[in-house]
């Protein structure tokens, strides 16, 4: 029957191209110093925002934007350092979702190799975190994979570095997806090491704890 009917033609699905440019969230602006979404940072222990947000490129949305109002923006960007989506925080704690990213369709690249941070990685070693705030406190050289369910193609990419240090939180479940992705870049060159002995969240550590990790860990600070 499908092969003579008309009515049992296969269909072809097709896909949309994808956007040149990620889409910006409506309403961004400079974050303003003394700021409510400046004093956010420094609650969050980020006592030096000003270099946070001139490091990263943080912006600020209000109210009348959606549900990307009130938040703290940070574009992501890709190695050749080109905006390809967005997220941002919540400011206020009963705001959900907590972390808001481009949907997919507002994006310019595969959702699933999204890789924050990663233009700020100078040399052939990574420190891979879960989260955006994890790369905020650690510093240049962290990368954050948008949670611990990481995607074969982020792993793909990390594989190109020579030395590749995971630090996931210290939860249990955190800690098995981490030994899952280390196993996995195991068998390319390179050396892949997991950090498991922390006691919080990398974004909840002193910035003193984590500047010393990093030089342990040999990034030039």
């Amino acid at each position: 029957m499908a092969e003579y009917s008309t009515d049992y033609l296969p269909t072809k699905k097709t896909k949309k191209p994808r956007r040149r440019k990620a889409k910006r969230p409506p309403r961004m602006e400079e974050i303003p110093p003394n700021s409510v979404h400046d004093k956010y940072l420094v609650k969050r222990g980020f006592k030096y925002s000003r270099e946070v947000i001139e490091t990263w490129d943080l912006w600020a949305t209000r109210g009348l934007s959606g549900d990307w109002s009130w938040r703290i923006v940070a574009p992501i960007f890709d190695r050749s350092v080109t905006v390809v989506a967005y997220t941002g925080r919540a400011l206020h704690k009963h705001t959900r979702p907590k972390w808001k990213t481009s949907r997919n369709e507002e994006m310019s690249v595969n959702p699933n190799a999204l890789i924050y941070g990663i233009h700020q990685v100078h040399d052939d070693r990574v420190l891979i975190v879960e989260g955006v705030s994890d790369v905020w406190r650690m510093g240049e050289g962290a990368v954050g994979l948008l949670g611990i369910d990481w995607k074969i193609e982020q792993a793909a990419i990390l594989k190109g570095f020579s030395h590749r240090f995971i630090m996931f939180d210290p939860e249990t479940q955190a800690q098995r997806r981490a030994k899952e992705l280390a196993d996995w870049l195991a068998p390319f060159p390179g050396e892949t090491e997991i950090i498991s002995d922390l006691k919080s969240d990398p974004g909840d550590l002193s910035q003193d704890e984590a500047d010393n990790i990093m030089k342990e860990l040999g990034f030039n600070r």
